[in-house]
């Protein structure tokens, strides 16, 4: 045992200078037997794994080879991803079960208390594309299961079916492959700052859309989470692993990781089976001498990982992290670390991963059964019978309901009026989930607002209460409120009855509380269709009788048009019946209440050019963000460049720049330039440093603000990641006050406004009237972590601003809107800076003339006295 590890440093270390001499053996078990009709990696691929990065298509190519060779493996395609690559499974075990493999997964998804069926072990690789020593690592992993001839191979096979998912990611695969790819020299070079080891932005991390796509598991924003959640519930393994890589100087990880950083929801048990399975780990990284640590750094709390997510789901999940070597060679603290041995220590642990699974099979498929048992008995006893959440959005609610769905989640319609704590819910736009469901645990997470926690040091987000993200109201119902009578069947999803525009009809009117109408309007103006924006509350005659427009709503008149009421209704059926859309027909222009359709209060809204700097010091996620939100719900064209493009274009062709989060080192000339785009009549947009900057120009009159506090100078040494985290805002969930009445909180109904806060950053008070638009409320915390120090900082201070500069405007967000493409509630102000910034009449800095401030605060206090809008 002690001269096998010694041979492997040995060959470890001889690594560092002959990286393309490994051999397969450097690789696989000792003592094996493999079947010659098998085809190894290297035959498909042309070289030894490690020696290249392994692109989808071969990996793809290899995983097909190896199904059409033997009757051990059976593949699906369960997802295609945003850049049409396909996502597979690859069901491995012995030839019996793949003939029986849905009798096996039926059977195993009753959970029956006999254990004599085979666990499910789902082993995930490398849903971070620059992290390829999963990928890669998956093939060796996988030609072992299929080509070993050994006794243990075959009782594991005989015991579980090996789920393998190569690779996650197969977009940001590709992208980081190609560039590790293109760099490679002869002769490795370790050097950290060669070009090899630094990819360009945005890098291989994130998918097509810039997403990490390791924080979608609970967000199912993008095809490639969807249909893997699909298939994780169609099978709902016992073990889930997830292969990574952490910083080049690390050295390896695995869990059960930090117990006071578990999420409360997840069940002790499962801590103490991942700390279990992890000797099995420990003991063969001893075996070839790798360095490793275990119970420290990464937690277990946010459930939208693949590591967390199968916790709240009755399986027992795995983080993996090996020092990452970006590339082929790399320096280290630890001395050089090659491609191959990073794949080595992940294929090591796939191996102590389902030796684990088989010598605890029992222990695990119990705890899978007592999970949900325990769940149903919660649910039994609990206070709470249901959550109730409606909207006057139809966009939101649905999106809402396709996610708790895809978790299945039960969702059923509100069956009756419901009153609680103030609450209206009505059953045309309310549902329902009753809590005596399978996915109780899952249920809570999604609609709890944690505010307390044993550990206040966090990796990811420590809260993400879905509805508050949706911007929907929702209430707990107790035993004393519910009824079975509130449980309706789901109703059918509204559809489009449009077909026709008559001759009596002048004009046709569109609800913007809908976040579908956006996309419509960026429709209507692609086709050259005039739009009216309705800017005071009026009372118009309908088909109906009469019916109000709301501040918001779109109007297109019919007769203004340079189309015919033939054309209009050929161009609008499609487009309205895509976005279930209805519109209210107008038969008159004169207005029952209100001003008429062709007053100066219901403006001509301009079509939109918007453009987004991008590139080196740009945060990438924010921007993938802006550009999924454009490009996925708006279908908004956006240019996208980098500064350096910018500075040499005509910036006037563009109506809106968007700076998102960032750091923005701009020249002279080109701060300049931006100033004078905006005085001449441009809309600025930014967000969290973006925003930042823009307070350091000296545009704004409000200040950057965050909490200055003086420090303790005789803390202990011992302390400091404590102290530090007590200060640290890594994610939470902010209340704010919002100005309903301003265009950017059109289509919104609560003046409450719940963000996403990370950081510490706001706005100090204007100085003027009407520049703020959001404020934190006196007590900002809805739930996550926030210290009493950063609640007291940020109550009151500015959170999104519009101000007017020359003729233009800058609108600025201190946070981040389009908080990983699901936080819909602040993304509708985003849309509304973007269409209506060119309308919202804005306030230059120091432009007021005296008791101008104190003239518009006494109107203010005068209009909320008698409650007029």
């Amino acid at each position: 045992m002690v001269k096998n590890r010694f041979l492997w440093i040995l060959i470890s270390l001889l690594l560092i200078s002959k990286v393309n001499a490994v051999e397969l053996d450097y690789y696989l078990p000792d003592s094996k037997q493999y079947a010659a009709d098998i085809p190894t990696p290297q035959s498909s691929l042309g070289y030894q794994v490690g020696e290249w990065h392994a692109r989808p298509e071969q990996i793809e190519r290899y995983f097909y080879q190896l199904a059409e060779k033997s009757p051990r493996v059976k593949l699906e395609v369960y997802a295609y991803s945003h850049e049409k690559r396909p996502l597979f499974l690859a069901y491995i075990s012995s030839e019996e079960n793949i003939k029986n493999l849905d009798s096996i997964r039926q059977q195993h998804l009753k959970m029956e208390k006999q254990t004599n069926r085979p666990a499910v072990s789902w082993m995930g690789y490398s849903v971070h594309g620059n992290e390829a020593s999963g990928s890669n690592a998956s093939l060796l992993f996988a030609y072992h299961l299929v080509a070993a001839q050994d006794k243990q191979t075959q009782a594991q096979l005989d015991n579980q079916v090996i789920i393998i998912d190569p690779m996650l990611n197969p977009d940001g695969l590709a992208r980081f492959a190609q560039w590790a790819n293109m760099y490679k020299s002869k002769n490795p070079n370790s050097d950290p700052n060669t070009k090899e080891h630094n990819e360009a932005w945005p890098n291989g991390r994130s998918n097509h859309y810039w997403f990490d796509l390791n924080r979608d598991w609970l967000l199912l924003q993008h095809p490639e989470s969807q249909g893997r959640v699909k298939m994780f519930h169609q099978w709902k393994p016992n073990v889930v692993t997830d292969f990574h890589e952490m910083g080049t100087d690390s050295t390896y990880f695995f869990q059960p990781g930090v117990k006071s950083r578990q999420n409360p929801l997840t069940p002790k048990e499962n801590f103490e089976l991942t700390a279990k399975i992890s000797e099995y780990h420990a003991a063969a990284l001893d075996e070839i001498g790798s360095l490793y640590f275990s119970k420290e750094r990464f937690d277990d709390f946010y459930y939208g990982k693949g590591s967390t997510y199968p916790d709240i789901n009755g399986s027992i999940g795995i983080l993996f992290e090996q020092a990452s070597v970006s590339g082929h060679l790399q320096e280290s603290v630890n001395g050089d670390i090659s491609f191959p041995f990073a794949i080595k220590n992940h294929l090591t642990t796939s191996f102590s991963t389902i030796k684990a699974v088989q010598e605890n099979k029992k222990t695990l498929l119990h705890y899978q059964r007592n999970f949900y048992q325990q769940a149903k008995l919660k649910a039994n006893t609990s206070r709470i019978r249901a959550v109730v959440f409606g909207s006057n959005d139809p966009y939101r609610l649905n999106e809402f309901n396709k996610i708790l769905s895809n978790h299945q989640i039960e969702v059923m319609s509100l069956g009756q009026d419901l009153e609680i704590n103030g609450h209206q819910f009505k059953p045309d736009s309310s549902y329902i989930v009753p809590l005596k469901q399978s996915q109780y645990s899952l249920i809570n997470s999604i609609f709890e607002k944690r505010e307390q926690f044993e550990d206040n040091t966090f990796y990811d987000v420590s809260s993400w209460t879905m509805p508050l993200a949706f911007d929907i109201d929702y209430q707990m119902v107790s035993r004393s409120d519910f009824s079975q009578k509130l449980l309706a069947k789901k109703m059918n999803a509204s559809k489009s009855l449009f077909e026709t525009i008559d001759q009596q009809t002048v004009a046709l009117a569109f609800d913007w509380r809908n976040f579908a109408t956006a996309n419509l309007l960026n429709y209507l103006h692609q086709n050259k269709i005039s739009v009216r924006l309705v800017g005071k509350r009026l009372k118009v005659a309908t088909n109906d009788g009469h019916q109000y427009l709301n501040k918001g709503d779109l109007l297109v008149p019919v007769r203004t048009q340079d189309f015919s009421r033939d054309e209009l209704t050929r161009l609008l059926y499609k487009k309205l019946a895509e976005l279930n859309l209805n519109p209210t027909f107008i038969r008159s222009g004169l207005a029952i209440s209100g001003p008429d359709l062709g007053s100066p209060s219901l403006p001509i809204l301009k079509a939109v050019k918007p453009l987004m700097i991008i590139g080196e010091g740009v945060n990438s996620s924010q921007a993938g963000e802006v550009w999924h939100l454009m490009d996925q719900r708006l279908e908004q064209n956006l240019t996208m460049m980098s500064i350096e493009v910018f500075s040499d274009l005509d910036a006037n062709q563009y109506t809106h720049l968007i700076l998102v989060d960032g750091e923005y080192e701009f020249s002279e000339e080109i701060q300049q330039k931006l100033d004078s785009w905006i005085k001449a009549g441009g809309i600025l947009i930014t967000q969290s440093r973006g925003s930042a900057w823009v307070a350091e120009q000296n545009w704004l009159s409000s200040k950057g603000s965050k909490l200055e506090s003086a420090p303790d100078t005789q803390l202990r040494y011992a302390d400091m990641d404590e102290t530090r985290s007590l200060h640290h805002i890594g994610g939470a969930i902010a209340s704010t006050k919002i100005d309903l009445s301003h265009p950017l909180g059109y289509g919104l109904s609560d003046e409450n406004l719940a963000i996403f806060k990370r950081g510490q950053f706001s706005f100090s008070e204007p100085k003027e009237s009407f520049v703020s638009f959001a404020r934190f409320n006196k007590t900002p915390l809805l739930a996550g972590y926030m210290s009493k120090a950063n609640q007291s900082n940020l109550a009151g201070e500015t959170s999104m601003l519009v101000q007017a500069h020359g003729s233009g405007k800058i609108i600025a967000f201190s946070d981040d809107m389009n908080f990983r493409g699901f936080w819909l509630g602040t993304s509708r102000v985003f849309v509304n800076a973007l269409y209506f910034g060119d309308i919202i009449r804005a306030v230059e800095k120091n432009k007021e003339e005296p008791g101008q401030n104190k003239e518009a605060q006494a109107i203010i206090k005068l209009l909320k006295d008698k409650n007029i809008n």
